[in-house]
């Protein structure tokens, strides 16, 4: 299996997402942060695999919302935890819902 990631593979980067999404309380502020960086690093990877496959794919249907989401992922990258656990773990949910969609969209050769 390739990395998708250069460093983590798909099934660490499907556990982690579970990981972030598992119902319940919040974990420690100090896991919120581990789960962060481990998702950063995936969506960089995974982000630059499906940028590269459109920017060299020809014009398809659904091009314009993909891009639109593609966006929206690069701001949601920067957002941060902040202070609260509670607003640590949103924002870890959230980029579990990105990276998954990324995971989804990643050509098979970069991941699969």
């Amino acid at each position: 299996m390739i990395a998708a990631t250069g460093v983590l593979y798909q099934h660490e980067i499907q556990a982690t997402i579970e990981r972030a999404l598992r119902p319940g309380p919040p974990p420690p502020y100090d896991e919120l942060v581990v789960l962060e960086q481990t998702l950063l690093h995936a969506i960089a990877g995974l982000w630059a695999a499906v940028e590269e496959t459109e920017r060299r794919g020809p014009g398809a249907t659904g091009r314009g919302p993909r891009r639109a989401r593609l966006e929206a992922i690069r701001y949601q990258t920067a957002v941060g935890l902040g202070d609260g656990l509670m607003s640590a773990q949103m924002q870890v949910r959230a980029l579990a819902r990105e990276c998954q969609w990324l995971l989804d969209q990643c050509p098979a050769e970069a991941g699969r």
